[in-house]
């Protein structure tokens, strides 16, 4: 299902200054057929909003982290690997905009949505003596498991917003590792799958 794209179903739609109200689409290539009480009306105006709501996945990585102080260590950037599964509630809106030309009517369509959910993964972050209250002596990157919550706004079928999460390091330097479930705030950018 193309959650980016306008296609027959329902949708709450706003004519004039009216409340908004629950409509059945018929989307076709050059007209809109819209089914209020199943009665049939050929949408006619110039421009118009349809919304929808509706559970989301997506695919998102934070690209960059930014990492609070900790034990006196500088605030960090960190660009490490890292891939998660994100799960929340999604508001899609379609702005259609329909123009009579000498060749027919031309229909476009933007697109933009607001979504806000949890998100969990994997990732690696860098592991050192300064990383670790200087209790190892060992460089590596750690297996690090990432959960937290984010909110996103879409255009098309990427999203990208800001996220808030914690890190928790799975090997035998969990314990010392300064970051171990401290907080941290990054830049999410997300693919929709559902």
């Amino acid at each position: 299902m193309h959650r980016n794209k306008l296609t027959d179903g329902y949708y709450s739609y706003r004519e004039g200054g009216k409340k908004f109200s629950r409509v059945y689409l018929d989307v076709e290539d050059d007209s809109l057929t819209l089914f209020h009480n199943q009665t049939p009306t050929v949408w006619t105006d110039n421009r118009e909003i349809f919304t929808k709501s509706h559970f989301d996945i997506d695919v998102i990585t934070v690209p960059f982290k930014y990492r609070p102080s900790s034990f006196n260590f500088p605030r960090q950037m960190d660009t490490d690997f890292n891939g998660n599964i994100y799960v929340g509630f999604r508001n899609d809106h379609f702005l259609v905009h329909q123009q009579i030309t000498p060749t027919g009517t031309q229909k476009r369509t933007f697109h933009s949505a607001f979504t806000m959910g949890v998100f969990g993964g994997l990732g690696s972050s860098f592991i050192s003596p300064w990383t670790t209250n200087y209790r190892i002596t060992d460089e590596y990157s750690g297996f690090i498991v990432s959960r937290g919550i984010a909110i996103m706004t879409g255009i098309n079928s990427l999203t990208f917003g800001m996220a808030v999460g914690w890190d928790s390091l799975t090997d035998r330097d969990k314990d010392v590792w300064i970051y171990q479930n401290k907080a941290w705030y990054g830049l999410s950018v997300g693919l929709s799958i559902h």
